[in-house]
């Protein structure tokens, strides 16, 4: 019985772990909810978007320039 035991405590125990991840977020954002929530302005806004467009252009570009080093490294014979 001993050995039983000692195979499923860590199991028992590990589901109660990801139990608590999973139920814990959801009852904090309940408790969150409650209070009133207000739309951020315009202008938050499109600094957001405006700061994930300048985000994902400068990623585009870097690849850009990343290709073009690779692409010339190819080109030029190592002797």
């Amino acid at each position: 019985m001993r050995v039983l035991t000692a195979r499923w405590t860590p199991v028992v125990m590990g589901l109660l772990a990801v139990m608590l991840l999973v139920i814990l977020p959801i009852e904090l954002r309940i408790g969150l909810a409650e209070s009133p929530v207000v739309a951020p302005s315009r202008v938050v806004s499109l600094l957001i978007i405006g700061s994930c467009l300048l985000l994902v252009w400068s990623g585009v570009g870097l690849r850009r320039l990343e290709a073009a080093r690779v692409l010339a490294q190819r080109q030029t014979p190592s002797a």
